[in-house]
């Protein structure tokens, strides 16, 4: 991870307060991606143990399921900066400022079914894990097709 985002997540802290300038709003798009990636590289190889592509493993399940949870917490504070109005491509529509609140209540909801996941890994079980996972990609897309820019 770079060595930015603890600098940059502090001032996303202090964001609410002041103005950003181009630079912590590049920043600010930076912490997001980061956060996004985290995601994407942990739910991928998940999602190919549910689907059975590769073979469970269940330790390792588990792994991803925190890293899930930890990314899953982030969003807010990721997304805390509005950087509309600088010209950063991202994959952030405006909405996601624009109606903010719900925004945050569909991050809230991904967060609690991460969270979810993460407490059904432990049992190891395959079965145990795969309705808190499909409730996780639920909720992901929920937000994804209404605050992302379609690929």
């Amino acid at each position: 991870m770079s060595k930015w985002i603890p600098v940059t997540l502090m001032l996303l802290a202090a964001a609410n307060a002041h103005a950003l300038d181009r630079e912590q709003a590049e920043k600010a798009v930076e912490v997001r991606e980061a956060v996004m990636t985290i995601t994407g590289w942990s739910i991928t190889p998940a999602a190919a143990m549910i689907k059975g592509k590769i073979p469970y493993e269940a330790k390792q399940f588990q792994t991803y399921a925190e890293r899930l949870e930890a990314a899953m917490s982030m969003i807010p504070d990721a997304f805390r900066a509005d950087t509309r109005g600088f010209g950063i491509k991202s994959e952030s529509l405006d909405k996601v400022w624009e109606e903010n609140e719900e925004f945050l209540k569909l991050a809230k909801d991904s967060a609690d079914a991460s969270a979810a996941l993460a407490a059904a890994s432990a049992s190891g079980s395959l079965e145990e894990v795969q309705g808190p996972f499909m409730d996780l990609g639920k909720s992901c897309k929920a937000c994804h097709d209404k605050f992302r820019e379609d690929d």
